[in-house]
């Protein structure tokens, strides 16, 4: 049978976990062989092109991008509550989760091409898009741990999930009945059959550490029911021995009653003593066996209380090996937001000093422009005001004056004159429309009867247009 158990990705541990990297390796129960070193170039691995060279965090960073991009706000990733104003009631509300992991349970000869039918199913149904497929044959357990010849296998593929509907920026919703639909796609791609639905059954999935307590429980309570049964047939059969010398004993006196022969007597006590003597060694037997299972059991309860801390010790150490790590990481992330923080503190500081300084050269400027000519004002408002009007591609014909007085009488080099006029205006005007301007003013200086001949033709334009009354 098949199923799909699906999750939220963790990203630090399932990469070292798909890609058996030695710090991962180093930490595993090797005691149980849980992972077997020598069947590790049997696994495969896959990853999409949308993935390309980017690590999983480096992709979830992206989508975080993405999301912000799309909506305009931050990926949500923690839960959070919300309070209803008009009830008072709070309802908790689940945080994104844009990368999750699938388990797939396959059997020994499952492709890779099986899995990417899956998961092209998936994305066609669900729009959940998958970015890695590792497919497992390394990993399982010895019912001996000393008999390695006791190994049994745990194939299964691990399915990274891109959860994201990048068109919206927003999550893909799968209810129970979809999860359902994923579990029925994966049996009939991987041709196997499906495993009973929790729906029906009412069963939640256990995680590994969580799967082997509860079967430690259920030995234990199984070595308990086998002692109180055992317990129960000793009761009986030491009430049946009971009963049956009592009738032994009332056969006797009957028969020495009738009788009144010692010798049929005798007879009788002989053949009644010999059956005794079978049932007292029957019980002396189970009395010898009910006396051991208390041993037994503790044995059982021993080994298995030592064996349930050992467990837990070790995923103690895993997951304190993997904290350490995460915590080592967030420390190194904090530093360098902390340090672009600095940055943009500095930056706006260096930002606002040079825009002060701007605007106290504007501000010197025009006062500095005040002590010109009339002419020359009107030239320079001339060249400002059309750089700033964006409807404008020459220069009025007003405008275009001005210039030319400016370059006729203030200068005695035309193209000297534009040359000054263009390196006063810049401090007022932007790249692109200082050069505008300084188009405009060169073409005042070559040809400023082109301006002539544009404002003649546009006042004979408007004679033409201008309406005739008839007397």
């Amino acid at each position: 049978m098949t199923s799909v158990h699906i999750k939220p990705c963790h990203i630090g541990q399932s990469e070292a976990h798909n890609q058996r990297t030695k710090a991962y390796l180093d930490h595993i129960n090797a005691e149980k062989l849980y992972i077997r070193k020598d069947l590790i170039p049997d696994n495969q691995s896959w990853t999409s092109e949308q993935q390309g060279d980017m690590t999983l965090q480096q992709y979830y960073d992206a989508i975080g991008r993405m999301v912000k991009e799309k909506t305009g706000r931050a990926m949500q990733t923690k839960e959070r509550e919300r309070v209803n104003k008009k009830t008072g009631k709070v309802t908790k509300i689940a945080g994104c989760t844009p990368l999750r992991e699938g388990v797939v349970v396959c059997k020994p000869d499952t492709t890779m091409e099986q899995l990417k039918s899956f998961t092209d199913l998936c994305q066609q149904r669900f729009g959940i898009t998958a970015i890695q497929i590792h497919l497992h044959r390394d990993e399982g357990h010895c019912t001996d741990p000393s008999d390695t010849s006791t190994w049994k296998p745990n194939y299964h593929a691990h399915i990274i999930w891109d959860w994201m509907n990048h068109d919206s920026g927003k999550s893909c919703k799968l209810d129970n009945e979809d999860i359902s639909l994923i579990q029925d796609m994966a049996a009939e791609s991987l041709e196997m059959e499906r495993g009973a639905s929790k729906l029906e059954t009412g069963r939640q999935h256990l995680e590994r550490n969580d799967y082997i307590v509860a079967k430690q429980k259920r030995e234990l309570e199984d070595a308990r029911k086998q002692a109180e049964e055992l317990a129960r047939e000793h009761e009986q059969k030491a009430l049946d021995c009971e009963k049956l010398d009592r009738k032994i004993h009332e056969k006797q006196v009957k028969a020495n009653r009738e009788n009144g022969s010692a010798i049929l007597s005798g007879l009788a006590h002989i053949a009644g003593k010999g059956r005794y003597a079978q049932l007292e060694t029957e019980n002396e037997k189970m009395k010898k066996q009910v006396a051991a299972i208390p041993q037994v059991v503790a044995q059982q309860v021993e080994t298995l209380t030592i064996t349930y801390k050992e467990e837990i010790t070790k995923e103690q150490n895993r997951a304190d090996f993997w904290l350490t790590k995460c915590n080592k990481q967030e420390r190194i992330y904090k530093g360098l937001i902390t340090e672009l923080k600095n940055r943009e503190e500095n930056l706006k500081q260096e930002l606002q000093q040079r825009d002060k300084i701007i605007a106290t050269m504007k501000a010197g400027l025009t006062e500095f422009l005040r002590g010109f000519t009339v002419i020359c004002q009107n030239a320079i408002n001339a060249v400002i005001g059309f750089a700033h009007d964006t409807k404008l591609q020459h220069f009025t014909f007003p405008q275009a004056t001005a210039i030319n007085e400016y370059l006729s009488k203030e200068s005695r080099d035309r193209r000297n004159g534009a040359t000054i006029l263009t390196l006063l205006t810049r401090p007022f005007l932007s790249l692109f429309e200082h050069q505008k301007g300084k188009a405009e003013i060169e073409n005042v200086v070559d040809n400023f009867d082109w301006y002539k001949e544009r404002q003649k033709q546009k006042q004979q334009e408007e004679v033409r247009n201008r309406p005739r009354f008839r007397r």
